[in-house]
């Protein structure tokens, strides 16, 4: 992402739909603790591969039509709670009678799997029992704005017993294993980066442990989950970092800029870029740094592009902190009071148990002076990677740098990337391996190009985005420039009177 390029116009982007979906949280008790059972998604799946979730998925047409099969129409919630079986049929091998899990036949279960029809033909036929009238549904979430996939999802609970059957991860493709776990083993996992949650789950999971710990029964915290918007508020992406994606002028797909806010509660904060200049998006801001109750040590900026700082007076003004920034950027927005970073710099952010300390990269080439973050709970990333659309290289940037700075950030092997634009990427050596492969791919296309006679920018162009017919024309030429004057640098082409030919 950046911003968006001058003299290109752009229709307004058009609000991703919002999907229905259905996800169960089962809890049971052993030795005198309460489990949760939870999956790991596998790497394949496309939203939040390699984290732990609950079992569950989105509301089919099939699980609308079952409704009526079933005489439950104007029950509510009950295509939702036919999703949510019927997932945990495909998921799991089990099927819910009231207060009980039942082992769905494997023969059964597999027809399930290879045909969602089957569930509701083998329910009618008696073969799968489905009793679902213990299922509660305890909160809303909807998917933030700045997923390319978003869910209105319906969490629901059942309390099952120790002695319930155990699940089977045989015949489905969604979860690589699973387990029964501690809530106080799940938070201290969560806590030391050891294991990887959506943010809904962890909220959940977490407000839920406050009211147990508070001396409420297990039935009464469930009762007092619920909450009054369906809206994620406190996007918890790993431990000490929360996401606020803000309203910006940034180039399309993308309508946000990721603001992190990053710290534990009661501890030092650090604000990274504060892009928020309309006044719902600062009190967002505003009620999340009251609600951790820390000391705003900064206000970072990870590079100058005017999508990735806002009301930087306003903000500072309201809560505190210097603003902090490369060399570069200080000196391109003319930000003489800023604390200047530089490579390998250490940021520690004090807390009476969790002090944390980020180290300063200085990673060139998206644009000059452009900053990242690294730590053990992974690397903020600013503009070197996306979680939805693309990155652009303008002309005052650097493509070999670019490219040498992913390879630099892929040896650090981070755990989670969190991008400027777009949702966290969970898998960061798949991303960063097509981002080199792709550029450098692309770099080479350009010069066969050239060499084969072709020296017009926009027949360049035109042949090496042949691939993606779909592409902005302005954007495809502006990234074949960042390439040609890549390939210039490295001497393998020269400029000719507006023609590109070989050296």
């Amino acid at each position: 992402m950046s911003e968006v390029p001058s003299g290109l116009n752009f229709s307004t982007v058009s609000p991703v739909p919002i999907r229905d979906s259905a996800s169960l949280m089962l809890t049971r008790k052993n030795n005198n603790e309460i489990e949760i059972l939870l999956g790991k998604r596998a790497k394949s799946m496309r939203a939040f591969p390699n984290f732990w979730s609950f079992p569950g998925g989105g509301l089919s047409r099939k699980d609308l039509e079952a409704t009526t099969k079933l005489n439950l129409e104007y029950n509510e919630h009950a295509a939702m709670k036919i999703c949510i079986v019927r997932e945990l049929c495909e998921e799991l091998g089990l099927t819910i009678s009231k207060n009980k899990v039942i082992s769905v036949d494997s023969g059964i279960r597999s027809s399930v799997v290879k045909n969602k029809d089957n569930w509701i033909n083998e329910v009618l036929s008696g073969n799968i029992v489905f009793e679902p009238s213990n299922l509660k549904i305890i909160r809303e979430r909807i998917t933030p704005i700045f997923a390319p996939i978003r869910f209105h999802n319906r969490f629901f609970h059942l309390h099952i017993s120790k002695d319930s059957p155990e699940f089977n991860l045989e015949e489905q493709t969604e979860f690589d294993e699973a387990k029964w776990y501690s809530i106080n083993k799940l938070l201290s996992d969560w806590e030391n980066h050891s294991i990887n949650l959506p943010p809904p789950i962890f909220t959940l999971i977490r407000d839920l442990n406050f009211l147990l710990e508070d001396g409420m029964k297990l039935e009464d915290a469930v009762n007092n989950l619920s909450s009054d918007s369906p809206e994620e508020k406190e996007i918890n992406f790993s431990a000490g970092v929360i996401c606020i994606p803000v309203k910006t002028a940034t180039l399309p797909p993308a309508s946000t800029t990721n603001c992190y806010l990053l710290g534990r509660k009661g501890g030092d904060l650090l604000l990274v870029d504060p892009a928020a200049k309309n006044q719902d998006d600062i009190d967002w801001i505003m009620d999340l740094v009251k609600l951790l109750g820390g000391n705003i040590v900064g206000l970072l900026l990870t590079h100058r592009h005017s999508d990735h700082y806002g009301d930087l007076n306003k903000l500072k003004n309201l809560i505190g902190g210097e603003i902090w920034c490369s060399k570069h950027t200080s000196e391109y927005l003319d930000l003489k009071d800023a604390l200047i970073l530089s490579d390998k710099d250490k940021i520690v952010l004090k807390h009476p148990k969790f002090t944390t300390e980020w180290e300063v990269l200085i990673t060139p080439g998206h644009c000059p002076g452009h900053i990242c973050l690294f730590s053990k709970a992974g690397l903020i990333a600013g503009d070197m990677v996306a979680g939805y659309g693309t990155i652009l290289v303008p002309n005052d940037g650097n493509m070999e740098v670019y490219i040498e700075q992913l390879k630099r950030i892929k040896k650090l092997n981070p755990r989670i990337l969190f991008p400027s634009h777009g949702p966290l990427i969970s898998i960061p050596e798949k991303i960063l391996s097509y981002y080199i492969s792709h550029r450098e791919k692309r770099q080479k296309k350009i010069l066969d190009v050239i060499n084969s006679g072709v020296n017009k920018l926009s027949e360049i162009s035109k042949i090496v985005y042949e691939d993606t017919p779909n592409v902005h024309v302005g954007l495809s030429q502006q990234q074949t420039i960042a390439h040609l004057l890549s390939l210039e640098r490295l001497e393998e082409i020269s400029k000719n009177n507006d023609l590109w030919v070989p050296k």
